[in-house]
């Protein structure tokens, strides 16, 4: 799993699961193949900074087809942020903490009981940061870049009774910063892709890059227990507005287009304002029949999302102007049942149905783009759970997955964005152990293939626009965890995966992405950690660290060498020490400042690289109650 930001902006969060993800997250149109959840409500455009401020409790990682089990359709998996209800005692902290280009951070939590019996609690949290400019410097306009400003907060009312419980939740972020900056690149005399600039973090466009995000909304999750079972009802709302923007081309010396002076231009200015908002309800059904021969989780799933968007853009000067309004309607039945055949054998079968309508009406260049698309899908799963012992697990499983057609918000004519592109459809044949050896050790290990049909693809046409065709692909891999306590307060952990995957075939007239691999899909990666604590005077020591380990990818589906991103070897570390109430911790990303980039892409004279984060340190001190 990989959780990156997209590359329109700098706040929107996207995920590639198994190869899954989405490359074009600065649209309102885009729809990722893995589904972003909060507390069990998808969110079709989440914002990065929510994982800055939540208090977290757990993320659970969904690999595979997932919409059997709830929610919206994903065609590669799912992430669900579960974040912490409010407690039935008085409890709370507050954080503060200094970093890298100058952060300062102020962070709290309370929860606060409102019944003698603890059933009424509500809770707040919130965090207030900013940072200077630094991550990069801009040549051309003599500054560091980089600066940000973020506010978040979210409210939590919760009732816990015996048979009926409640949550409502009401989360509000706001982001103001300097934005993303490209870094364009040339070839050198040895054939190497290098910056223009000399170094990755030295940007030299003329235009100066800025994002501003808003988003609100909330969540009423109301639940009750009848025989057997128990109904779920979340009902969901959120707003977003959105600003960014962002010369791709990372600045060029006139001189590269034969122009005169010395000072480097913008190429690709690219600027986006949308607004857009979205509601979904949800009701499920979940329990146990004739003495828990059949376990079963069947539910109904709506979702509405709208939204406007316009999208100015100057490339080699030239101007042009698209207006963009979309809908989605979806509304699916879903269901699962587990058919316990003994205490150690488990058939499994579930499905869902999907219906979508999606219209689009919108302008480029003053021609209108109008398209109306509907779409239906059944989508079955089937598994067989095997347990030879109390300790281990075998299973597999046949799932499809689904994903609607769309419109592509990057393309460059009124009649490519008007054009629908074809829904997708994977097949996944996965089967795995999991297994506790003895007291201490935790592991698994999988082996999946995904068969893609009509894989949606985007390819770039070497001006500025790009198309979305539809391919077959074929990804499989293997993957394996491990975790292990030999000592008390000692863990040692692990993960990895091997991959493979090919575009196979296409009924595309350009064709260009047959025997390319698939974007985002490394043939390796791994991470090994390990986390310690020991009593250490009044108090308790913690210590930890990790090496991830990533194999040379491509980020863009057509290969070019600019997308290329090299293998890389990330190290973070934490220290830390608890004594009474009080927390102190320093804790360190990417410790050995290694430079690399997320994606590029390239025409012409314009190859830009969006440079990952270099090391970044951050010290915070806690009191807790």
């Amino acid at each position: 799993m990989n959780l990156s930001s997209v590359t329109g902006g700098s706040a929107g969060l996207t995920a590639y699961i198994r190869g899954g993800g989405v490359t074009d997250g600065g649209y309102i149109m885009s729809e990722p193949e893995v589904a972003l959840y909060v507390n069990d409500v998808y969110n079709a455009r989440m914002q990065a900074a929510l994982l800055d401020f939540a208090e977290i409790e757990r993320i659970e990682v969904l690999r595979g087809p997932q919409g059997v089990l709830y929610g919206r359709n994903a065609a590669a998996g799912a992430i669900n942020i579960i974040t912490k209800q409010p407690a039935d005692t008085l409890t709370g902290n507050v954080q503060v903490g200094y970093g890298t280009w100058n952060e300062r951070r102020v962070k709290g939590y309370l929860s606060v009981p409102l019944s003698k019996d603890g059933k009424w609690a509500f809770s707040l949290n919130g965090i207030v940061r900013a940072r200077d400019g630094g991550r990069q410097y801009n040549a051309t306009l003599d500054r560091k870049v980089g600066k940000e400003d973020f506010q978040g907060g979210q409210f939590d009312l919760a009732y816990k009774g015996d048979a009926v419980k409640g949550r409502l939740n009401l989360f509000y972020v706001h982001l103001n910063s300097d934005g993303q900056w490209a870094s364009n690149t040339v070839t050198g005399d040895d054939g190497r892709i290098v910056p223009l600039s000399g170094s990755y973090r030295t940007v030299l466009s003329p235009f100066p890059s800025y994002t501003t995000v808003t988003q609100k909304g909330g969540s009423l999750r109301l639940s009750a227990d009848y025989p057997g079972g128990t109904i779920t009802s979340i009902t969901a709302y959120s707003r977003l507005k959105d600003r960014w923007g962002e010369d791709f081309s990372g600045g060029v010396y006139p001189s590269m287009i034969e122009s005169t002076g010395d000072t480097p231009i913008s190429l690709f200015e690219r600027e986006s304002r949308s607004k857009s908002w979205q509601a979904s309800q949800e009701t499920q059904f979940a329990g146990s029949l004739a003495d828990d021969l059949v376990n079963y989780v069947v539910g109904l799933y709506y979702f509405h999302e709208q939204g406007d968007q316009d999208m100015n853009s100057t490339i080699f000067f030239a101007p042009s102007t698209t207006r963009f309004h979309a809908e989605t309607n979806a509304w699916a039945g879903y269901g699962q049942f587990t058919f316990n055949v003994t205490d150690k054998l488990a058939l499994v079968a579930g499905g869902r149905y999907t219906l979508e309508d999606k219209s689009l009406d919108a302008t480029l260049a003053g021609t209108p783009a109008i398209s109306r698309d509907h779409y239906e899908k059944f989508t079955p799963k089937l598994g067989v759970n095997f347990k030879p012992s109390r300790d281990m697990l075998l299973y597999a499983s046949y799932t499809v997955g689904f994903k609607s057609g769309g419109y592509n918000g990057l393309a460059s004519t009124a009649a490519q964005l008007a054009t629908a592109y074809r829904p997708e459809t994977t097949k996944a044949w996965e089967a795995g152990v999991k297994a506790d050896i003895g007291r201490t050790v935790r592991g698994s290990i999988a082996g999946f293939v995904n068969k893609i049909t009509d894989r949606q693809e985007t390819v770039n046409l070497n001006d500025g626009g790009f198309l979305v065709e539809n391919y077959n692909v074929r990804i499989s891999g293997i993957e394996a965890e491990l975790a292990w306590r030999p000592l008390t307060g000692l863990q040692i952990w692990g993960n990895g995966s091997i991959n493979r995957g090919k575009y196979l075939s296409t009924d595309s007239a350009v064709g260009s992405l047959i025997g390319k691999n698939p974007p985002s899909l490394p043939k390796y990666q791994g991470t090994i950690g390990v986390d310690y604590s020991l009593p250490v005077g009044p108090g308790t020591a913690k210590l930890g660290a990790d090496a991830a380990f990533r194999d040379q990818y491509f980020s863009t589906p057509d290969n070019l060498e600019v997308g290329h991103v090299k293998a890389t070897q990330l190290f973070n570390a934490y220290a830390g020490y608890d004594v009474g109430p009080w927390n102190f911790q320093i804790a360190g990303k990417n410790l050995f400042n290694q430079t690399y980039w997320t994606t590029g892409f390239g025409f012409s004279v314009i190859n830009p690289r969006i440079m990952a984060n270099p090391r970044t340190m951050l010290g915070t001190v806690k009191y807790s109650f």
